[in-house]
């Protein structure tokens, strides 16, 4: 036990010193407040963009989910690589080979190191998803009107799933590769294209990536895809602590 709450004092102090942390706090915050401002000026913006004797645009009026929706689609780009990173760079101490001989040379179970660690990062990224939210619900209540609690809701508790698995997906590429470049690159290809999963018919139903139209979709359309992301999150945690403790130790840069 003494070794779990170790571990996440020092990932919590790495965040914290490292920078990550506030970055959170800035990136999600802050398309919480562009969001609800962007929805309010869209039809603005496209008439300033467009508006021609050629060709006119005329956008509808905004609604009060179209701040939370443009919120999320900002917040699930910049803000999941971001989470992802903070997942990833959790596993740089095995990336260097000082600290990775240091840990395996003492620490007999590797998952009571690693996984904490993760935990911490989970906390870290929907903490700072949850205030963007909150944020995003209540500039869009005093500029459009209040959003419903439950469209709110669903899309934070979805958001907050795919969240996670996208880290558990980090989590366990670093895991594999044991480099710190190599995994950031490998998982926000692997981000980019997991979307592209939402378009197959026969994958829409419990793809994972279906969480990231939460705005659109009724509660009960979402219980297939929750599951599919807690079981992926789970699987790529197992997997990474199957493959971290089966690394040799790392003796090379």
């Amino acid at each position: 036990m003494s070794l779990i709450l170790t571990s996440a004092r020092v990932e919590t102090l790495r965040l914290t010193r490292s920078g990550l942390l506030a970055g959170l706090l800035a990136v999600f915050p802050f398309f919480g407040l562009s969001g609800p401002a962007l929805a309010l000026f869209m039809p603005e913006i496209l008439a300033a963009a467009t508006g021609t004797e050629q060709l006119t645009i005329e956008a509808a009026a905004p609604r009060p989910e179209d701040g939370i929706v443009l919120f999320n689609q900002s917040a699930m780009q910049l803000g999941l690589i971001l989470a992802v990173a903070v997942a990833i760079t959790a596993l740089s101490w095995d990336a260097r080979p000082g600290s990775s001989i240091f840990y395996r040379t003492r620490v007999r179970c590797l998952a009571r190191l690693t996984v904490p660690r993760l935990a911490i990062g989970w906390i870290a990224v929907i903490a700072s998803y949850a205030v963007g939210l909150l944020l995003a619900a209540g500039l869009t209540a005093l500029s459009l009107g209040p959003a419903e609690p439950g469209l709110v809701a669903a899309v934070g508790l979805a958001s907050a799933a795919y969240l996670v698995m996208a880290m558990s997906i980090g989590h366990l590429i670093m895991a594999l590769t044991r480099r710190t470049a190599a995994a950031i690159a490998a998982a926000t290809v692997l981000m980019l294209v997991l979307p592209l999963l939402g378009g197959i018919d026969a994958l829409a139903v419990w793809a994972p990536t279906t969480l990231l139209a939460a705005a659109g979709l009724a509660p009960a359309e979402l219980m297939l895809p929750v599951l599919s992301a807690i079981a992926v999150s789970a699987g790529c945690v197992l997997a990474a602590g199957l493959a971290t403790a089966r690394h040799s130790l790392r003796r090379e840069a």
